[in-house]
């Protein structure tokens, strides 16, 4: 055998091994199933707030993994870039007759991102009480940051947090 024999030998191989590996992936994703498109609920597109909270300290959203995509979108971040958004939320309490601990929304450009955590419920209902806002929506400063990718290509998570001052009269 001669060098260009052992080298066409070589080819021929790692084209064949190509082949293989292209045909087992199967065919290419198409570009609908690669991100369904958000669907708007239209009790969230044009909230009106009945107050604004003042600034104060920072309040961390507790997001749980299901409003990544919402995230993602509001976050207005692509390619892998890391998020830093101002922006306005909007609290929205959900009433519930069997749940005591009611769940508090937060909403940013009509997309539900998170919810409050259980350790800022309590200041929150308190304060709405004393203002004669019972379970009406409200709206305060946001900041969402993080997200974006690692050299390393995992994911960085999102972080959310609430400019608010609950004890503000």
């Amino acid at each position: 055998m001669t060098y260009g024999q052992i080298l066409l030998f070589f080819f021929m191989c790692w084209l064949t091994y190509l082949a293989y590996w292209l045909l087992s992936r199967g065919p290419p994703p198409s570009i609908a199933r690669l991100r369904p498109p958000i669907k708007l609920t239209d009790k969230f597109k044009n909230l009106t707030s009945k107050k604004h909270w003042a600034r104060g300290e920072a309040v961390k959203v507790a997001d749980d993994g299901t409003h990544t995509a919402s995230l993602s979108r509001v976050a207005g971040n692509i390619f892998g870039e890391a998020a830093n958004r101002q922006c306005i939320a909007f609290l929205l309490p959900e009433v519930r007759e069997h749940n005591p601990q009611q769940r508090v929304s937060v909403v940013v450009d009509g997309l539900r991102i998170g919810q409050l955590s259980a350790r800022d419920l309590i200041p929150f209902h308190v304060m709405l009480k004393d203002a004669g806002l019972s379970a009406q929506v409200t709206s305060c400063d946001a900041y969402i940051g993080g997200g974006g990718t690692a050299l390393d290509g995992k994911k960085h998570p999102y972080s959310i947090s609430l400019d608010v001052d609950w004890f503000e009269t």
